[in-house]
């Protein structure tokens, strides 16, 4: 009797035993999934909006940061079906040059022309310069002054102390008001699409009317993909020489929407 007594404590449990233990913690686990499915999937959604909030407001920001540098006036502005395309001229530099001989030695010329000119205060900040950089005054985006046309626009050659060099010499028609002249880059446009990106183009050639597709040779680089819809306003004050862009960009993954706006006030002084 003692050995048999001693043979069943030490067998251990039964297959019962284990199969009720078994059952017993499934409808533990089962139970505990009720309760923590709903956060869990709460705080996936919730990092999954603000990972869209992000993505979209990163991008409008840096889309604001680069159009708030724009040359006066050459903001443009078009729809071709669903993409919404903004086109701008960089300003890399600026300053003013002079009109009077007694500020240097080759002051503005409207008549004859410059192949270089004078400024006034510290040399523009620009080393070493950019290819294609151009030197634009008085633009209004009209014919004779819109610097996509090349009508107000020419190569910059050098920087001097006191002066920059053409690359061939000009012959600028009016004056700039405020004796401003800036330093332009190469366009840049975004291109916004409902339904697919929201992308940054660069290193293509201006054109005197703005391109509603990819330019040829023209790099491109996504800020912002799942774009759901995008929409693009922009009003242009010719009384008080300022613009309003207004953007509109709405995200969405997964079920998940997110929508955010932003206006940029443009400054079209020339």
């Amino acid at each position: 009797m003692r050995r048999t007594s001693e043979h069943r404590a030490a067998a251990g449990f039964t297959l019962i035993e284990m199969i009720v233990v078994m059952t017993i913690t499934a409808i533990l686990v089962a139970i505990v999934a009720v309760f923590i499915r709903r956060p869990m999937e709460g705080l996936v959604d919730t990092t999954r909006r603000a990972a869209l909030a992000d993505a979209a407001d990163t991008a409008l920001r840096r889309m604001a940061r680069e159009i708030r540098a724009a040359l006066p006036n050459s903001l443009r502005v078009a729809q071709s079906g669903s993409t919404w395309y903004i086109e701008f001229l960089p300003v890399l530099a600026a300053g003013r040059y002079c009109e009077q001989s007694d500020c240097g030695s080759t002051p503005l010329d409207t008549v004859g022309g410059n192949a270089s000119l004078s400024f006034a205060g510290p040399a523009p900040a620009l080393s070493p310069i950019p290819a294609g950089t151009e030197a634009v005054i008085y633009n209004l985006g009209v014919t004779g002054l819109d610097a996509y046309a090349g009508g107000n626009s020419v190569g910059l050659a050098s920087i001097g102390a006191s002066s920059i060099s053409f690359s061939a010499s000009k012959i600028f028609t009016y004056a700039s008001p405020g004796r401003r002249v800036q330093l332009i880059g190469p366009p840049v446009s975004y291109a916004c699409s409902s339904g697919g990106t929201l992308s940054r183009i660069w290193g293509y050639t201006k054109q005197a009317s703005q391109p509603v597709a990819l330019p040829a040779n023209a790099s491109s680089a996504v800020l912002a993909d799942f774009v759901a819809s995008c929409a693009v306003d922009y009003t242009q004050s010719a009384i008080d020489q300022n613009g309003l862009l207004y953007l509109s960009l709405q995200l969405a993954r997964a079920g998940e929407t997110v929508s955010v706006s932003h206006a940029i006030q443009i400054n079209n002084t020339p």
